[in-house]
């Protein structure tokens, strides 16, 4: 045993890649990326990290086209750019001439900054994803905007789908609707009535209401064990071990997912977020509606007007739309994904292909099938 011990970190050394424990921004110089990084304030105060980025071994400049590339939940920016680099999306995209930016949601990694509230105090984990679609969103795109003059491509995964979902269908005029050229949705979801995501399967249990016993208001904050030293090299050594153990809150796939990257994957990720937000997914997994946050019948009243938490109204979505979805992803499992686009009543041009892809595929896959169609609907 004391040998193997020994031995572990030598192994750990041919195992794992060298750039899996850098930030951001020194990854993509380790790449050879141009890269900027971008403080962005909401309305409320919340102070989000952005980053930029273009093509491989050039500066940034103006007038390129912008891409705007938004994470899910409990992860970051950097879910784009931690495949091989001929496999990830921002780069790949960035590679194609695009000036791309990379948001980021309140209480991630990247947004654990507020000019009033303190992260270790519960105000400032006060928020659902509906705040990251009425405040972050709006933030993000009035910055970009102002800063490149250019309207935006915007593509979101999973959360990063629903926060767009929830603001386009509250907002009829907004910054975000008078500046968006078309929405590509990877994962896209609404509405979650299946139960075979390991994470669906989670929030159906009373775990949330353990943490709120405990006083705790962040969940899968940035710096766990997975994403340690520690953490990375178990992730180096036990590819498969990591992978479940990261497939217990996504859809991973030992031959759809790279697992050879998941000891760098281990180094961003998990990122985070409230235990309010989690609540919120919880209130969709359980009801398998896509409705504002259910606050009790006398909150309600007093927040929307009625005893009921309103339902998301999906028929005021009228932008272009593409939305790339897996045949094997569990979280936004195919049914949901067909109601989901069903719901699209008023979009005037909207397309929906499947792949051979589960829920993370689209950052993190051995192949990316989707990317002869996502270079044919960019502009």
């Amino acid at each position: 045993m004391k040998i193997i011990l020994l031995l572990l970190p030598y192994l750990a050394l041919s195992t794992i890649h060298p750039e899996g424990n850098l930030d951001f921004v020194k990854y993509c110089k380790y790449f050879n990326y141009p890269v900027e990084e971008h403080v962005i304030q909401t309305e409320d105060g919340y102070l989000l990290t952005y980053f930029r980025i273009q093509a491989k071994g050039t500066k940034i400049v103006s007038g390129k086209k912008v891409v705007l590339l938004q994470h899910g939940l409990l992860d970051s920016s950097d879910t784009f750019i931690i495949n091989d680099e001929d496999k990830a999306p921002a780069f790949l995209i960035a590679n194609k001439g695009y000036d791309v930016w990379l948001g980021n949601n309140r209480g991630n990694k990247h947004g654990r900054a507020h000019v009033k509230k303190n992260p270790f105090f519960w105000a400032f984990w006060d928020f659902t994803l509906e705040d990251f679609a009425i405040y972050d969103l709006p933030a993000g795109f009035k910055y970009i905007v102002n800063k490149t003059g250019q309207k935006i491509q915007y593509i979101g995964h999973s959360q990063g789908t629903a926060q767009m979902h929830i603001h386009l269908s509250l907002f009829k005029q907004s910054i975000v609707r008078d500046n968006l050229i078309q929405f590509i949705g990877m994962g896209p979801v609404a509405w979650v009535t299946t139960k075979y995501s390991p994470l669906v399967r989670l929030l159906d249990t009373n775990f949330l209401e353990v943490l709120a016993t405990f006083g705790l208001h962040e969940f899968m904050p940035g710096d766990t064990f997975l994403t340690s030293e520690v953490g990375r090299v178990v992730c180096g050594l036990m590819e498969n071990l990591c992978g479940d153990l990261i497939g217990s809150f996504v859809s991973a796939d030992p031959v759809l997912d790279n697992y050879d990257r998941y000891d760098v994957l281990a180094g961003h990720s998990p990122a985070g977020t409230s235990v309010k937000n989690l609540k919120h997914w919880q209130q969709f997994t359980r009801t398998g509606e896509f409705k504002r946050y259910d606050y009790g019948d006398k909150e309600n009243l007093k927040r929307y007007g009625t005893k009921k938490a309103p339902q998301y109204d999906l028929s005021n979505i009228d932008v272009k739309i593409f939305y790339i979805a897996g045949y094997d992803d569990l979280l936004a499992a195919p049914k949901d994904v067909n109601h989901l686009f069903s719901a699209l009543v008023n979009a005037p041009n909207k397309e929906l292909k499947f792949y051979d892809a589960g829920h993370c595929s689209f950052m993190w896959g051995r192949q990316l099938p989707y990317l002869e169609d996502l270079w044919a609907h960019l502009e």
